[in-house]
């Protein structure tokens, strides 16, 4: 599903674009995924595994734009890719069809200027637009910002995923799982 471009102003001042991203942007998205997973243990990924090429982006780009179920909203200052969000249907089947499954990353150095409150917003909107009926997520459990922010968001605790992400170092981390009803 296409998202259409929308200017807001952040908390100081900036002007920033929300919008679906698309082909023009794989590149862009590729660099992007391989800058957030290096800044934080927070992503799923590491870097070094984000080995997509430009035309396997380009194809989940459009499969996004193209989709009934599937929307990404990203997060441009002055062309900059800064944060992105999505949400994707957990399973087309008509018992699972209700529920939606949510992700966000922001660019560390545009962090605290409400682009990650905004794209929430925007998501959760357009997720009841869409006709889901609950949003879930995965969050790491010592993520206690991420946390506070979903928490802000009306999402609950639902439960945890002991050991769920094993890091380089050896330590493990549980994943909280979190959701909202809409």
């Amino acid at each position: 599903m296409e998202f259409k471009a929308k200017k807001i102003i952040l908390k100081d001042g900036t002007e920033c674009v929300l919008r679906s991203p698309n082909r023009n942007d794989a590149a862009k998205m590729i660099e992007y995924l391989k800058m957030t997973s290096g800044e934080t243990h927070f992503m799923t990924r590491y870097p070094e595994e984000i080995t997509l090429t430009v035309d396997q982006e380009v194809k989940i780009l459009g499969d996004h734009l193209n989709s009934d179920t599937d929307l990404m909203i990203a997060a441009f200052i002055n062309d900059d890719l800064a944060g992105n969000a999505a949400i994707s249907c957990s399973n087309n089947l008509i018992k699972l069809k209700h529920r939606a499954s949510f992700g966000i990353s922001i660019k560390e150095k545009y962090w605290n200027l409400g682009i990650g409150n905004i794209l929430i917003n925007e998501i959760l909107n357009q997720s009841k637009l869409m006709g889901y009926e609950q949003v879930e997520l995965g969050v790491f459990s010592d993520n206690y910002k991420a946390q506070a922010i979903y928490k802000k968001h009306g999402f609950e605790e639902w439960g945890t995923i002991k050991n769920s992400f094993k890091l380089k170092d050896g330590t493990y981390v549980d994943e909280i799982l979190m959701g909202k009803i809409l």
